[in-house]
């Protein structure tokens, strides 16, 4: 197995999959705070069925944008996993060229002498 096949990924990566990870767990802890406060609401009067636009609004509101916070974490952490594999598998590729052209110019030398 050659050396550069391990896939390892940097601190960073790790980092950024953790974050994202917390995110996506305040977003779910987020939605359920927003379903308490809503039955609550609801055992005090409020009828739904009159007021669904503001309670659709008030869950968007609440969870979106840690959702959407929690993607992109995940996503730019992705991405630069990506990068770094892309630049691992170029510089194992320009080794290898390395290699066969000094072997080639070797072998050009011996017969030229």
């Amino acid at each position: 197995m050659k050396k550069g096949n391990k896939k390892s990924k940097s601190p960073i990566v790790f980092a950024l999959y953790g974050i994202a990870i917390l995110l996506g767990v305040y977003t779910i802890f987020t939605i359920y705070n927003s379903y308490t406060y809503i039955s609550s609401l609801v055992a005090q009067g409020l009828v739904i069925k009159d007021e669904l636009q503001s309670v659709v609004v008030y869950y968007v509101d609440a969870s979106t944008p840690y959702l959407f916070y929690s993607i992109v974490v995940w996503a730019i952490g992705y991405i630069i996993n990506k990068l770094n594999h892309i630049t691992n598998t170029v510089k194992i590729f320009d080794s290898e060229d390395m290699e066969e052209e000094a072997v080639v110019t070797e072998a050009t030398n011996e017969v030229i002498e």
